[in-house]
């Protein structure tokens, strides 16, 4: 678990969680709480880890049940799986009590999701990861990380999708979340520079160009969720990510790594 000014009673829970599965297996929690990064903390965690099965598990994910380690770690008995990813529910009470701007931009987020690969709450085989050289910490410290092992960890075996859930408690503010889609865009540039054979990459360039790039921010609008207000807020909001995003993804893309 790599721990970064976390919600310490959110922590206690999600740790309280863990230690109550119903597992037959032995259960080593390791907190790295050094500020080493999101990359460089898994890794150190990762090497301390002595049992061939290794969990990711963030600070604000909490298990959905008490079934959630042992559905997440059933797959493994297959021998081509080298990674078994849960699914990611942000809650929509906890959602819908983020301000306006919060609400608008991670309005997409609010479902249940089944990521590729995004390590809040995914477990790998500890002898693939070490062949791989762990995540990339020199590349991408906070963001995008998790892109790039799926698209290493995909050429290695294959990933499951079992019927494992974790809650997603990250609470937005409109600050952090404009933030945060600028250094989504600066580690997507960086992707797109490093891995030239990723899903998607021509419709990423469209996307960071400015002003031409806006429509693609538009589609992700869901009036039925947002309602007509929040909605039409969205319309200049969005115009402003595409300028945010064109930055960030330009100088991921040029610099070939994440900066910001």
């Amino acid at each position: 678990m790599p721990i970064y000014h976390p919600d310490r009673d959110l922590l206690e829970k999600i740790i309280k969680k863990v230690k109550s599965q119903k597992f037959s297996g032995k259960i080593e929690i390791i907190k790295v709480e050094k500020g080493l990064g999101l990359a460089a903390s898994m890794n150190y965690g990762i090497k301390k880890a002595k049992s061939p099965i290794v969990v990711t598990l963030h600070q604000d994910c909490l298990p959905s049940s008490n079934l959630w380690l042992r559905n997440l770690v059933e797959p493994f008995k297959e021998k081509e799986v080298v990674c078994s990813v849960s699914k990611v529910h942000l809650p929509f009470d906890f959602w819908n009590k983020f301000d306006s701007v919060a609400k608008i931009l991670s309005s997409k987020e609010q479902k249940i999701i089944t990521p590729a690969m995004d390590e809040k709450g995914c477990a790998y085989k500890k002898t693939v990861l070490l062949k791989l050289r762990l995540f990339d910490d020199k590349n991408y410290r906070t963001a995008g990380e998790d892109l790039d092992m799926y698209l290493k960890l995909k050429k290695s075996g294959k990933i499951a999708y079992p019927n494992a859930e974790v809650l997603h408690f990250h609470k937005h503010t409109w600050k952090n979340r404009i933030n945060k889609e600028l250094q989504l865009a600066n580690s997507q540039g960086a992707l797109t520079a490093i891995h030239k054979e990723m899903k998607g990459r021509y419709a990423g360039f469209f996307k960071a160009l400015p002003i031409l790039g806006y429509p693609l921010f538009i589609f992700s609008i869901n009036p039925q969720k947002l309602g007509i207000s929040l909605s039409i807020l969205a319309l200049p909001l969005y115009l402003l990510v595409n300028l945010i995003y064109s930055y960030g993804f330009w100088k991921g893309f040029l610099m070939k790594k994440q900066t910001i």
